[in-house]
């Protein structure tokens, strides 16, 4: 992303996070993972695959990757149809399923105004997970400026979440 080299692939950029959590050096249970926007697929899946992680924070989490991709490009433009990108949409980026077998500590926070990702988003990521969760919506700002005009409630709100972990 950004000044990454290759072709990003969505599904198989998930087998990098396990790579990339054992490429830590810590052990999963001291690590907070988190997760912005298109991030927050990686950050969920990697819970998913290390469920006994310190803690989860997404910020701007996307619920819907089907809905999100079929807004951005026609499945012809990458070679599928719409029923195949479908299937592996569910069989790879489930987050309802990943969620909801994650039990740890989870942090979403949004805007009411994310224009590219509904408020919806954030509730839905919340109400999948079963453990202890706190769900922030912040009434300035939007998709990409949520930590700029919010930026001494939400570290506030980050820092509270780490030391109760």
């Amino acid at each position: 992303y950004g000044m990454s080299t290759g072709k990003p692939a969505l599904v198989r950029m998930l087998a990098d996070v396990e790579q990339i959590i054992r490429g830590v050096g810590q052990p999963p249970e001291q690590l907070v993972l988190f997760g912005r926007s298109l991030g927050s697929i990686y950050a969920i899946h990697a819970a998913y695959r290390f469920p006994n992680i310190a803690g989860l924070i997404i910020e701007s989490g996307i619920a819907s990757p089907l809905k999100r991709l079929l807004s951005r490009i026609k499945p012809e433009e990458i070679g599928v149809s719409k029923d195949h990108l479908r299937v592996a949409i569910a069989k790879h980026i489930n987050h309802k399923k990943k969620l909801s077998s994650y039990k740890g500590p989870l942090l979403i926070m949004h805007t009411q105004e994310d224009a590219l990702l509904g408020v919806s988003h954030a509730q839905r990521l919340h109400e999948w997970a079963p453990g202890p969760k706190t769900l922030k919506i912040f009434e300035h700002g939007d998709h990409n400026s949520i930590l700029f005009l919010n930026f001494h409630e939400y570290f506030e709100i980050v820092r509270n979440f780490l030391s109760n972990l």
